[in-house]
């Protein structure tokens, strides 16, 4: 599929990894709906993108609210005529060990991590079969295949993304509809510096500052941390993929792999 021209929803863009992909997309000539909480925020990143030459459009939009995710999907069919790519990227971490974790911790994280990347799916879904074409790529994590301590919700919810797109790919094939999956490693953003950099830190002994570095020498055989454009790139190819459906890309340096 060219992908220029294309309608991309990218869910949490105006975190550090969203911001990356639609970077990339709008550089690739997609017209980006820029969609997260906050719509100031949103309405910023999109004019920065605009500013830019590029098209975007911003729609605040909570994604466990399913009146909200129908809006959503409304308001981007209403302003730009179609529904191309979905790009579920909206996520949150929740570390606490076993016994500490509280419950309104673990069900926020089910709620935002899956259940949101299945009320955005079913938003969009709809629209696509009736076009015969479309992308839904989901971003998981490394940690559904290798997990860290304190990551049990976050963990819990990205294999569970991992098998919505093994169920959906199936479902949806007979419509032109491919969906895969995209999963970080240790990226260097702000949920690594705010969260999981003082939690690996706290089980390493390393300063929280100098553990993303210090991981990546010892585990990724490339030795350096991803940065939040290449998981753009990742979308990139795989919007722009037209035989690639149920595939799980694995954006690591090679970590899942050592």
């Amino acid at each position: 599929m060219d992908i220029r021209n294309r309608v991309v929803i990218v869910t949490g863009a105006t975190g550090s990894i969203g911001r990356g992909v639609c970077l990339v997309l709008a550089a690739r000539g997609m017209q980006v709906v820029v969609a997260d909480l906050d719509q100031q925020v949103c309405d910023r990143f999109a004019d920065e993108l605009v500013g830019r030459g590029y098209k975007a459009i911003a729609v605040a939009v909570d994604v466990t609210s399913r009146k909200a995710t129908v809006k959503m999907a409304a308001t981007v069919l209403e302003q730009l005529g179609a529904i191309d790519v979905l790009v579920n990227n909206a996520g949150i971490i929740g570390l606490a060990p076993l016994q500490e974790l509280e419950e309104a911790v673990w069900d926020r994280v089910i709620d935002v991590n899956l259940k949101g990347s299945f009320l955005c799916a079913q938003a969009v879904v709809t629209t696509m079969i009736e076009q015969k074409r479309g992308r839904i790529i989901n971003v998981a994590s490394v940690a559904a295949a290798r997990p860290a301590p304190f990551q049990s919700a976050y963990a819990a919810t990205k294999s569970g993304v991992l098998g919505l797109t093994r169920v959906w790919c199936q479902e949806l094939a007979a419509y032109d509809i491919t969906v895969n999956t995209v999963c970080p490693g240790f990226v260097d953003s702000l949920m690594w510096s705010e969260h999981l950099g003082p939690a690996y830190a706290a089980v390493s002994g390393v300063e929280s500052a100098a553990v993303l570095d210090a991981l990546s020498r010892a585990n990724i055989p490339l030795a350096r941390p991803q940065q939040p454009k290449d998981l753009g790139e990742a979308v990139a190819y795989i919007a722009g993929a037209d035989n690639v459906t149920g595939h799980t890309l694995y954006v690591d340096g090679g970590f899942t792999q050592a």
